[in-house]
């Protein structure tokens, strides 16, 4: 009895562990081949490899989305830089060495005309942020926050008096209408200075200069919908984790889609799903992503930190494997607009890196040329008699000159101990005079009282 109970339990243990090893089996299998086989067909999946010491590249970036506007449209000034000859301007290279440390009565002049504030002008971004976490909300206002020309804040159940978070005084059941909501809330306040608009999570950092390079070719009255594609359920649209952005015209037509609150929540009831929807209703509107690829096919929206970007993705998710656009070769294009970014110290310093450190790597770059004075060394002994004596009209007064009428109001500089009567207008006639006169007389000028003054 007790033979064939042990026998019973070890058909049972090696049925087990048949059933247990062999899906284990296949499913190594299948992580070794498949994978392998994504990483052969995608060289930017594979060994992590340090895309900083690669050869920068200097010639224009040809984003797909200009290329394939090129070809369904007779528009030929599509390219950034088509666009800007289209308009009669054309770019120059300034030494920026001068630009930073010239003459400061130039800077205005130039400022002006510098292409990132001329852009600014011409391409106006808003930037929405949904507010998870209030440090990062406060992290993106003092950083890249300020370069947005409009900015809102969004939150569910989060008040804060250092951030202006928006609250739509309704209840809430999804992020779906949580961003409907916020759709409406934007174009009912601010629809004349609507061009652009981004839509970020509060762990994301955007460059907004780089966008505004993306768009300003782009009509913002079409409808364009921009940022990372990928495919769930048959359905293409852009991941809320890498930002997404629309123009005015497809935002236009989504608010009308949903223009009220009601509309909003039958739009969508799961969380974290609201970039799929969003995808979904502009997908019914026959509004889809466009490709934002360079032409090396590199990204420009980015859901993935860069230090992960830089030294690779160790197992390919769906954010790659799902593409619709698949990203290629290097890791990122010169132009990116969004990187993820989880801590507020890191974002402060990414603004840090991006926006305020030079690097002194070569000659004439970044402060090696002296900064340029106002008045020259010679000079400044001419201006002070000027500040100090109101003296405008000796333009040609030699130095021993300029000695004397100066002493005459103070005594030695080594004592350093102002004359009782400096104000002595007989003696600073009687040099002025003798000066005009161009006289060497001017030693008789001087007076007893101001070397007996120092006399205390």
């Amino acid at each position: 009895m007790r033979l064939r109970f042990l026998k019973q339990k070890s058909i049972f243990l090696i049925g087990f562990g048949i059933g247990f090893v062999l899906p284990l089996l296949f499913f190594l299998l299948r992580s070794i081949f498949v994978i392998d086989s994504i990483v052969d067909q995608n060289p930017s999946l594979r060994q992590p490899e340090y895309y900083l010491n690669k050869k920068l590249r200097h010639e224009e970036i040809i984003l797909q989305l200009w290329k394939k506007m090129n070809e369904t449209t007779n528009f030929n000034s599509i390219t950034y830089h088509a666009w800007l000859a289209a308009q009669n301007l054309k770019l120059y290279k300034i030494d920026l060495d001068e630009y930073l440390y010239g003459l400061q009565e130039k800077d205005d002049r130039k400022e002006k005309h510098m292409e990132w504030n001329w852009l600014r002008k011409q391409v106006s971004i808003t930037c929405v942020i949904f507010v998870e976490k209030l440090k990062l909300g406060k992290s993106i206002k003092a950083t890249w926050g300020k370069r947005c020309n409009n900015i809102y804040f969004f939150g569910h159940r989060l008040k804060n008096t250092e951030l202006p978070i928006i609250d739509v005084n309704i209840k809430i059941i999804s992020s779906w209408q949580l961003l409907c909501e916020a759709m409406n809330y934007i174009w009912n306040h601010q629809v004349d200075k609507l061009q652009w608009i981004i839509f970020v999570k509060d762990d994301t950092i955007i460059i907004p200069e780089n966008l505004r390079y993306m768009v300003a070719p782009l009509d913002y009255t079409h409808d364009y919908y921009l940022g990372h594609p990928v495919v769930l359920w048959g359905q293409a649209y852009n991941v809320a984790q890498s930002g997404y952005v629309l123009s005015r015209g497809a935002l236009n037509k989504i608010v009308q889609m949903f223009n009220n609150t009601e509309k909003c929540i039958k739009g969508g009831k799961y969380w974290k799903k609201e970039d799929y929807y969003l995808g979904k209703h502009l997908s019914s509107l026959d509004i889809r992503p466009s490709d934002t690829r360079d032409q090396y096919l590199r990204g420009t929206f980015h859901g993935y930190s860069l230090q992960n970007l830089l030294w690779g993705i160790a197992k390919p998710d769906s954010y790659f494997t799902r593409a619709v656009y698949p990203i290629k070769g290097e890791c990122c294009s010169p132009i990116s607009v969004t990187f993820s970014v989880s801590d507020p110290d890191k974002m402060h310093m990414l603004n840090y890196l991006l926006y305020q450190l030079h690097v002194l790597n070569d000659e004439s770059r970044f402060g090696n040329v002296s900064a340029a004075v106002r008045v020259r060394e010679e000079d400044v002994w001419k201006v002070a008699l000027q500040e100090e004596f109101n003296i405008t009209h000796l333009n040609d007064i030699s130095s021993d000159a300029y000695y004397e009428i100066w002493h005459s109001r103070y005594s030695e500089p080594g004592q350093l101990k102002i004359a009782k009567n400096y104000r002595t207008p007989d003696q600073l006639n009687c040099l002025l005079t003798s000066y005009k006169g161009e006289t060497s007389s001017v030693h008789n000028c001087r007076t007893k009282n101001v070397v007996n003054s120092t006399k205390n």
